[in-house]
């Protein structure tokens, strides 16, 4: 594989069975609350679309290393692999983001009684272009989340990635009981559009970092180590 078109190919198709079955569950959300809206009073809020999309695109980083040694063994390289997955992504948030605010226009005019919840109707904006930057932004914030955590699990093995889990809790933990966060919650309330893109913003980072790890990525799990030297080279088979 000395060009990108085969890794592409191969990303993309890996995650095109994903997308569907997701797609397929938002088809099947919004007949069951069509259903529900006419038992629902007129102002009443029915559910939410975005869930399974939201979901798989923070778990679509840990169901493509599969891609990852297929690509190796073919002759293809880690930079080609991240390239490939990126775009690929990139693809499908675009086709997430019209498939869900297609049904979300659509719902209006099917619904007999109340409406679905939209993470746009946080922004108190009115422009209809928002809601799909909105989706587009939270897509883009999973998937940065889930990048960053499958590349330290995949790098680090399961008992490393465990002990930096179980530090991060704690001091989440510790975070959330002593600290002041009453400032930090009424901003995500009252600037809710600022909120998500500075969460955007530390995702492009978990994006570029996750980068740097897999550029030069080990093999099999858990081979890099930390300690000693620094980062060394994976463990030889």
């Amino acid at each position: 594989m000395n060009t990108l078109k085969g890794p592409f190919r191969l990303i993309f198709k890996e995650m095109k069975p994903t997308f569907l079955i997701n797609a397929g569950i938002t088809i099947a959300l919004m007949g069951l609350f069509v259903f529900l809206s006419f038992y629902a009073d007129g102002n009443e809020n029915i559910g939410v679309l975005f869930g399974p999309f939201y979901a798989i695109f923070l778990f679509f980083p840990f169901f493509l290393m599969k891609g990852y040694k297929c690509i190796l063994s073919l002759g293809g390289t880690r930079k080609q692999f991240m390239i490939s997955t990126y775009l690929s992504v990139t693809i499908y948030t675009i086709l997430g983001v019209l498939t869900l605010n297609g049904f979300y226009y659509l719902s209006p005019y099917v619904l007999n009684q109340g409406y679905i919840f939209h993470m746009g109707d946080l922004v108190n904006e009115s422009n209809p272009f928002l809601y799909l930057w909105v989706d587009a932004l939270w897509l883009f914030i999973l998937f940065g989340i889930g990048v960053l955590a499958q590349t330290v699990y995949f790098n680090l093995g399961t008992v490393r990635t465990l002990s930096v889990g179980a530090v991060l809790l704690i001091a989440s933990l510790a975070t959330f009981f002593f600290a002041d966060l009453g400032p930090l919650f009424e901003f995500f309330i009252t600037e809710q559009l600022a909120f998500v893109h500075i969460l955007a913003g530390i995702s492009v980072l978990f994006v570029l970092l996750s980068y740097l790890f897999m550029k030069n990525g080990p093999l099999e799990k858990g081979d890099r180590y930390l300690f000693s030297r620094g980062w060394k080279e994976p463990k030889p088979e």
